[in-house]
């Protein structure tokens, strides 16, 4: 596998920004047919964007995880975005992180790497304040992903009590809870809208270790949006907002996500 770190200037941000990219590439032991063969007959990837905690970069994953195994084991590419504190918003205070997320980055993935364009074989994947921009962006976004998956933490701002947790970090992302509702960023309401309009709904995942501080918010969203007939399902494990419940838990996700493309 190849691993990149890929820097380039951001028109929307307006800044350079980093990602970094694991790229499947020519391995004599698992490709008999050579490497000019293999180059040549080359197909484009299914891609796993994977979305970061708050205070991590795009380097954490590589660091904390077997994401590159998990990707070699599926024949997959995998994109990891920065975005800093910003929760994946168009910030009410600082830069317009989801514009660059949703339209810059993978106009420019795509076309950098060799990824596939198809919706069934792009999947999106966050921990903590990465599993709210998964989320996020499948909700604004249905017709991108097959699947998204939120590790620890996707859920309600409210119920999940971020508004009490950090009230300046999520009010310099979402505004006050007056302007969080009923907004991109409120998930309950995107997904009442969505299955209103009766719109062809990605596949959700989700889980949480028990001991973690946002068990019961995760769960309560997942929950309570699956009684109203949202494709949610939620799993729960030992384990606390820790990197050894998310490795464990990564390529359990990836496998549920990838066992159905869209």
């Amino acid at each position: 596998m190849g691993v990149v770190r890929y820097t380039f200037f951001s028109s929307v941000l307006r800044e350079q920004t980093n990602i970094m990219a694991i790229i499947p590439t020519y391995e004599p032991w698992k490709n008999s047919e050579g490497c000019s063969e293999f180059y040549k007959n080359y197909d484009k990837k299914k891609t796993l964007y994977i979305l970061h905690g708050g205070s991590d970069d795009s380097s954490l994953y590589l660091r904390r995880t077997n994401i590159e195994e998990y990707a070699y084991e599926r024949n997959m590419a995998v994109i990891f975005p920065e975005v800093r504190n910003s929760f994946y918003s168009n910030m009410i205070y600082g830069k317009k992180y989801f514009d660059f997320l949703t339209e810059e980055l993978p106009r420019v993935v795509e076309n950098v790497f060799p990824l596939s364009d198809k919706r069934e074989d792009r999947f999106v994947l966050g921990n903590s304040m990465g599993s709210h921009g998964a989320f996020k962006w499948a909700l604004n976004r249905p017709d991108f992903f097959a699947a998204a998956c939120g590790m620890s933490g996707a859920g309600d701002l409210e119920e999940l009590g971020f508004y009490d947790r950090m009230p300046d970090r999520i009010v310099n992302a979402f505004g006050t809870l007056e302007e969080y509702r009923e907004s991109y960023n409120d998930f309950k309401y995107l997904c009442r809208k969505l299955l209103k309009e009766g719109a062809d709904i990605p596949r959700f995942y989700a889980c949480c270790g028990v001991s973690d501080g946002f068990y019961d918010g995760a769960k309560k969203f997942a929950l309570d949006m699956k009684a109203e007939g949202f494709p949610i399902e939620f799993d729960e494990g030992e384990g606390g907002h820790v990197w050894s419940f998310w490795d464990r838990w990564l390529p359990i996700m990836m496998d549920r996500m990838l066992k159905e493309d869209k």
